[in-house]
């Protein structure tokens, strides 16, 4: 009775073991399904994380774009402010781009050009090229040639490019335009 009992113990035992090794099995595939689910959304979270991040990056550099476009237009609006203040408007001035790249103008041609382009009260000249040469090198470019054998000075050689800004209306007793022709204070 005793082997009988014993037989009887070790069947339901190794049944038991071998249920208790499938719940195991189950609980353990389980598990690494859990696992393996878990890790492809971290790595997704890592992903999302620095998309958001590069999104946060770019709205942060479009946020200082915004803040020095706000600040050149205050500047701009003081500016504009304390020109219309001395009566300088925009409306008073014209504009006309000059662009003459390496001619050759007499000297009188030459020194007439560079007078109209001279800073005065109602002219101001912004150069973005300027040069002024002698096309003979036995010419001086600040001294008058010496005229031998009554031949003509050789030409110069101009290049500028620049805005030319003028008034466009009466200037008052200041000289500042206006552009209703009346006095401004």
């Amino acid at each position: 009775m005793a082997t009988a009992s014993l037989l009887s113990r070790l069947r339901r035992s190794r049944r038991l073991s071998l249920l208790l090794f499938a719940g195991s099995l189950i609980a353990l595939v389980i598990a690494a399904t859990w696992f393996i689910a878990a890790r492809a959304g971290l790595a997704r979270s890592y992903d999302q994380l620095s998309n958001r991040n590069q999104l946060l990056a770019q709205a942060q550099m479009a946020q200082q774009e915004a803040q020095l476009k706000v600040e050149n237009a205050r500047s701009a609006q003081q500016v504009m402010d304390r020109l219309s203040a001395l009566g300088l408007q925009p409306e008073g001035w014209g504009e006309r781009m000059i662009n003459l790249r390496s001619t050759q103008l007499s000297r009188d041609e030459s020194a007439a050009l560079l007078a109209g382009i001279a800073a005065g009260p109602d002219r101001l000249f912004g150069a973005e090229a300027f040069e002024l040469s002698v096309t003979n090198p036995a010419e001086g470019l600040f001294h008058l040639p010496v005229l031998v054998d009554e031949r003509i000075p050789a030409p110069l050689q101009v290049t500028l490019r620049g805005s030319l800004l003028f008034r466009t209306g009466p200037a008052d007793d200041n000289g500042i335009a206006s552009t209703t022709g009346a006095s401004q204070p």
